[in-house]
C-alpha cells in the first residue's frame, strides 16, 4: 500500500512537471499553453470566479452559457483554456471547437460533427471521448440489468441481450421521442462490440457522431438518412443523458473565434451562423440542454460592425450589452475582457520565471531580479508611446528568451545585456499576428 501511495505521489508530481515545461515550451513558441493555464492566470479571478458559479448551476440539470469579448491580445484563448481546465477538474467532458471554414458555424451538421469529435474527458485529454462515454453507458446499462434482472452474460447470453435492448430503450425514453435510428445504432455498436467485429461498431459510433455512412453499412445498423438539424438535439440530448448517466457532470462546448462569422461572402450564410447560435442560446435559455454549459468567445468587431450580430436582430438583442468598465456586471450575457496593462505584465512574468526555475532546477532570482522586470514591461510600454500595444504571448516570448539565455550562460546578465530595441518589438508584434486559438489536445 505504501507503495502504490509513493507511486501515486511520483506520477502526479511527473506530470506536474511536464505541464510546467509544455507552459515554458509554448510561451517560448508564443503560443497559449495547451494545459496549466491556471499558473500563469492573472487578473482575470473576478470572470473565472463567474464561470465557476455557471458551472455549478450547471450541475443542477441547468443549461446556461456566456460571451467573452475582447480584442486581439486581450487573452480569449488564454481565459477559454483557462475555464476548459477548470471544467476537467469539476469532472465535466469538455468538446473545444474553433469556428473556420472547417468548422463553420453556419454549416449546422458539420459543426455538429465538430462538436462530437472534440469531446475530451479529464482522464484521457488526447483520445475523442464520444465512444469511451458510450461504452461507459453501455457498461453501466449491463450492471444495472444484472442487478434487477438478475442474470448475466455469461449466464444466459439471449436473454441477457433482450433485457439489454429493452433497457438502452427505456433510457432513451427519458430524453424525449429519440428517432428509431438512434437506437438502433446503439444497439448494433452493442452488439457488433459484443460479436467483436470492430468495423460494425466504428461505423455505429462514426453514425451517431454525424459522419456519413454508406447504404449498406446503414442497413447493417438499422438506421435511415443522417444527424440533421431537425434532428440533432434529440441526439445532443441523449448524449448529454449518457454523460451524465456515466457519472460525469456534463458538458461544456467552448465555440472560438466567432468572429470568423463575419468573414463569409454572402449575407445569407451569415444570417444562418448567427441563427444556428441563437437556437443554441434559446435552449440553453429554457433548459433544453440539462448539464450543458456553452463558452463563445469573440472580438469586439463582432458585437459592433455591420457584419457582426448587429446585422441579425434576433441575436443581437439576446446578446447587447452596454458596456460599463467602472461597475463590470460579470453575471450579464457578455464579460468583456479588460485590456492587458503593465501590471498585468509585472504579475505574468513573476510567474513565469518561477516556473522557469522549477523546470530547469535553477534560481532565476540571481539574474531576473524584479526590477528588471519591471525595467522591461517599462520599455515595451515606451515603445508604444506609453500603451500596452505587445500583447502578452508576444511580450512572453521575449521573456522566456531572456530566462533562458539567464540559465544556460553564467556570463549573461540580462540587467546590463539585454537592449530592448525595434527588431524585438517587431517579433514580438509578428507573434500577435498569429491568431492564437484554444488547441485541442
Amino acid at each position: 500500500m505504501f507503495i502504490k501511495l509513493i507511486l501515486k505521489i511520483y506520477l502526479e508530481v511527473d506530470g506536474m512537471s511536464e505541464v510546467l515545461k509544455d507552459i515554458i515550451n509554448a510561451l517560448r513558441n508564443g503560443t497559449v499553453p495547451a494545459e496549466g493555464t491556471e499558473y500563469i492566470a492573472v487578473g482575470i479571478d473576478e470572470e473565472l470566479k463567474e464561470i465557476e458559479s455557471q458551472l455549478e448551476y450547471v450541475r443542477k440539470d441547468k443549461s446556461a452559457f456566456k460571451f467573452i469579448i475582447g480584442d486581439y491580445g486581450s487573452g480569449k484563448t488564454f481565459f477559454s483554456t483557462a475555464v476548459r481546465e477548470m471544467a476537467f477538474s469539476k469532472n465535466f467532458v469538455v468538446s473545444s471547437v474553433v469556428i473556420s471554414s472547417e468548422a463553420p458555424l453556419h454549416n449546422f451538421e458539420e459543426l455538429y460533427r465538430k462538436i462530437m469529435g472534440g469531446l475530451r474527458v479529464a482522464d484521457n485529454k488526447k483520445i475523442p471521448a464520444f465512444s469511451i462515454i458510450l461504452e461507459e453507458w453501455l457498461l453501466d446499462l449491463e450492471d444495472k440489468v444484472s442487478a434487477i434482472e438478475g442474470i448475466s452474460p455469461e449466464d444466459n447470453e439471449e436473454e441477457f441481450k433482450k433485457a439489454m435492448d429493452k433497457k438502452i430503450n427505456e433510457e432513451l425514453l427519458v430524453v424525449g421521442s429519440i428517432a428509431s435510428s438512434f437506437a438502433n445504432s446503439i444497439r448494433a455498436f452493442y452488439n457488433a462490440k459484443y460479436k467483436g467485429d470492430t468495423i460494425l461498431a466504428q461505423a455505429a459510433v462514426g453514425w451517431l457522431k454525424g459522419e456519413n455512412i454508406g447504404i449498406e453499412i446503414k442497413r447493417k445498423l438499422g438506421v435511415t438518412g443522417s444527424v440533421k438539424r431537425e434532428n440533432s438535439f434529440e441526439f445532443f440530448r441523449a448524449l448529454l443523458h449518457m454523460i451524465k448517466s456515466t457519472g460525469y457532470e456534463g458538458l461544456v462546448i467552448i465555440l472560438d473565434e466567432v468572429e470568423t462569422v463575419q468573414k463569409l461572402p454572402r449575407k445569407d450564410l451569415r444570417d444562418h451562423a448567427y441563427e444556428n447560435l441563437r437556437l443554441f442560446i434559446d435552449e440553453a435559455d429554457r433548459g433544453g440542454f440539462p448539464n450543458c454549459y456553452f463558452l463563445y468567445t469573440g472580438t469586439e468587431e463582432l458585437m459592433e460592425s455591420e457584419k457582426g450580430f448587429k446585422s441579425y436582430e434576433p441575436i443581437h438583442q439576446r446578446v447587447e450589452v452596454k458596456k460599463d468598465e467602472e461597475h463590470r456586471n460579470l453575471r450579464q450575457p457578455v464579460i468583456y475582457l479588460e485590456k492587458f496593462n503593465s501590471d498585468k505584465l509585472v504579475q505574468v512574468s513573476k510567474k513565469v520565471k518561477q516556473i522557469h526555475g522549477q523546470v530547469y532546477n535553477w534560481h532565476p532570482e540571481s539574474k531576473i531580479t524584479e526590477h528588471f522586470i519591471e525595467k522591461l514591461v517599462r520599455e515595451v510600454s515606451s515603445g508604444f508611446g506609453g500603451e500596452i500595444k505587445v500583447g502578452p504571448r508576444g511580450y512572453l516570448r521575449i521573456f522566456v528568451d531572456i530566462l533562458d539565455k539567464a540559465q544556460m550562460y553564467d556570463d549573461y546578465i540580462p540587467e546590463e545585456q539585454f537592449k530592448f530595441n525595434e527588431e524585438i518589438i517587431n517579433k514580438a508584434v509578428e507573434v500577435e499576428k498569429e491568431t492564437a486559438h484554444i488547441v485541442n489536445f
